[in-house]
């Protein structure tokens, strides 16, 4: 008996140090890099990002001539700064210690390749895939789970789900009919014009009052684009009819801002673009209800 008793110990002490040496490699391979980040690439070489969310949505993101656009979308410009700031997230900062690595805990945090709540793959030259991180539920404010796809760590990082959407439009540059420097501006009954010492003048010769100026010039500078317009309501506008435009000259050329009011919503066309975009209602107002005498400079 103490023979097989033996044997027995023997086998089991054999176990488990075959256990240690298969397993330690990788547990301290999990642990070893807190500092590391979610995918050790040099985002410089990311030239594509696509993403997807748990009910279908797709978005695609490229960088073309070292600026990011909406391919599918007209080639209209992306958010550079969220995408910087995206990419930061998983290339750059520390993902720290794993809080799980069991295949359940994919599925209870949402980051398994089946179940996620975004799946964000990045692309270089020739489309070559460089790697996927899957974000799923949040386990506090501000942080979101994560998990590269090529590893079974699951970490908490400092992110938010909403900062990766899963539809072209969110990416849009909210930016991209903004005029911070106009030269000349004709707009409901007004038309003004910067003179070569920086004063404004309307055609006439006469100084606009400068507060409704001031109004003027940063409606243009801070209008802001909301996001792109229904396939519907693209549509309704093409047969609209306006409620006001504003023609602007600057160093690049001449911009003419089309706006619109539709069922109580606001939009405005560029003729850069062939799409409408939605602004809000603030932004409308901003430039409807300027006071055209006091521009031309009739208080």
């Amino acid at each position: 008996m103490n023979r097989i008793n033996s044997a027995l110990l023997l086998i089991l002490v054999i176990q488990v140090f075959l256990a240690a040496v298969v397993y330690w490699p990788q547990q301290a391979e999990i642990v070893a890099d807190p500092a590391a980040p979610l995918l050790a690439i040099d985002p410089a070489a990311v030239t594509g990002i696509q993403l997807a969310d748990e009910q279908g949505n797709e978005a695609f993101l490229q960088r073309i001539d070292g600026r990011w656009q909406l391919p599918l979308r007209q080639e209209l410009p992306a958010d550079s700064a969220l995408i910087e700031r995206l990419l930061r997230v998983l290339t750059r900062e520390q993902h720290g210690y794993p809080v799980a690595t069991s295949i359940a805990a994919r599925q209870r945090f949402e980051v398994a390749s089946y179940r996620f709540q975004r799946r964000v793959t990045l692309t270089g030259s020739d489309d070559a895939q460089l790697g996927t991180v899957f974000l799923g539920t949040a386990p506090a404010f501000r942080r979101i789970h994560a998990r590269n796809d090529a590893a079974d760590a699951i970490y908490s990082i400092a992110f938010n789900s909403f900062d990766a959407p899963a539809r072209d439009a969110d990416w849009l540059d909210r930016r991209l009919l903004q005029v911070p420097q106009p030269r000349s501006i004709q707009g409901p009954g007004f038309a003004v014009a910067q003179t070569d010492s920086g004063d404004w003048r309307t055609f006439d010769g006469a100084t606009p009052e400068p507060r409704e100026l001031e109004a003027l010039l940063g409606s243009l500078a801070n209008l802001q684009v909301d996001g792109i317009a229904s396939d519907d309501q693209q549509r309704s506008l093409a047969e609209a009819a306006p409620a006001f435009s504003v023609s602007v000259a600057t160093a690049a050329g001449e911009r003419n801002l089309t706006f619109y009011l539709l069922e109580e919503e606001h939009f405005v066309h560029d003729p850069r673009y062939d799409l409408f975009f939605s602004i809000s209602a603030y932004d409308f107002d901003r430039l409807n209800t300027l006071d055209s005498e006091r521009l031309n400079g009739r208080p």
